[in-house]
């Protein structure tokens, strides 16, 4: 039998060779501020989680979920279908690199692999967890082509990644809106950046949040950020 995963509006049936709920993606989903937007395009969408995020927290936004792994698409096809919000979510088979749209998006938001190609590969996960076919020069060049003038660009990455991230957005013209430093535990060391990227200055927003109180005790922070999904 496949696992499941049960969120309050939607549940994931989860498939061995695509990358699994985890919590950094639930931070990221709650985190990206997707209100206001009307298109958006999840990168590296593997089985769709993300996706049903935004068309929960958004109820008019159509949302684009993008992969190039054949079980991750058929995978986030059949999460969406089985949800309420089938009728906003397109998923597509494409390579990043190729990918081409006539229509530019409000919000683009993406969970990138985080290991170099050089590093070991990941024994179940491969293509999820190592930069083979998205890399972060690929991820931020195309998420600029693909932005509109006012859109905003989501990810989430290791924090000892976030200079690897800040020095070449620029390049592309994405400058840093808000700036979230996650720690495991409140009195651990900082583990995740979430960042929001724009094509405009504004006054950056630097926070800090910690996912456990003490172990294995949610933080308040946490729960509330999180309740509208977890059971």
């Amino acid at each position: 039998m496949p696992e499941i995963f049960r969120f309050k509006q939607f549940s994931i049936r989860q498939n061995p060779k695509v990358f699994k709920v985890g919590t950094d993606s639930v931070l990221l989903g709650c985190l990206a501020e997707v209100s206001p937007a009307q298109n958006i395009l999840d990168i590296g969408t593997g089985t769709g989680l993300l996706a049903l995020m935004c068309a929960q927290r958004n109820g008019q936004a159509h949302i684009t979920a993008l992969d190039s792994e054949t079980e991750a698409v058929e995978t986030a096809k059949e999460n969406a279908e089985n949800s309420p919000f089938a009728s906003r979510i397109s998923v597509v088979h494409a390579e990043l690199g190729d990918f081409t749209s006539s229509l530019l998006f409000d919000y683009i938001i993406c969970n990138p692999p985080y290991f170099q190609k050089s590093e070991l590969l990941h024994r179940k996960y491969p293509i999820a967890r190592h930069q083979l076919t998205l890399d972060y020069d690929l991820l931020l060049r195309k998420s600029a082509k693909l932005l509109s003038g006012t859109g905003t660009a989501g990810f989430i990455f290791p924090f000892e990644e976030e200079e690897n991230i800040l020095c070449p957005a620029e390049k592309y013209g994405l400058f840093p809106q808000k700036i979230v430093r996650i720690s495991g535990i409140k009195t651990g060391k900082v583990r995740r950046t979430f960042l929001e990227l724009s094509k405009t200055y504004n006054n950056l927003i630097i926070k800090e949040l910690y996912v456990e109180e003490t172990p294995r005790i949610r933080s308040e922070e946490y729960k509330n950020l999180t309740r509208e999904f977890y059971l």
